[in-house]
């Protein structure tokens, strides 16, 4: 079997616009990739809850995770962690009711972010703190002592 150029360039024309169409095919967040604006819960379900904008930085004593959480209250938002990992989930639900002469309207507001993800030392767990100001979660976490190591001689 031999190669042919006109081959290989037709396949890749049929690959892109398959990618062109899938971009513009609605909703368009779905298709955008690893920085994407809504969290999978499974392949190619999305749970509607969109990633949170999370920093962490390594002091010598200290992992220090940032948060963003725009528009949520301190009461929102549930923090889980644990010596290896760290999962932040905030959900905002609003209800309103309004009623006129002759009609009645209902709505509904739903927000959430969610972010779960492994820490990349051992940390305490039950001494974490964290404060929540101005849409912004930040969580001390001590690190945990170094266990010691041995060099071991292989017979």
């Amino acid at each position: 079997m031999t190669w042919d150029i006109f081959d290989e360039m037709r396949r890749m024309q049929e690959e892109m616009d398959r990618m062109v169409s899938e971009f513009f095919s609605p909703p368009h967040y779905q298709q955008l990739g690893q920085g994407r604006a809504v969290q999978e819960t499974e392949p190619g379900k999305v749970s509607g809850m969109r990633k949170a904008f999370v920093d962490v930085q390594q002091t010598d004593e200290n992992v220090i995770v940032t948060a963003e959480l725009p528009g949520m209250e301190k009461e929102d938002i549930e923090l889980n962690v644990t010596s290896e990992r760290v999962e932040i989930r905030a959900q905002k639900r609003e209800e309103t009711t309004e009623e006129k002469e002759g009609f009645k309207a209902y709505g509904r507001a739903y927000a959430g972010f969610y972010q779960s993800f492994p820490l990349p030392v051992a940390v305490k767990s039950e001494d974490a703190k964290a404060t929540y100001k101005n849409g912004v979660l930040e969580v001390v976490l001590p690190k945990k002592e170094d266990f010691n190591s041995e060099n071991i001689q292989i017979d």
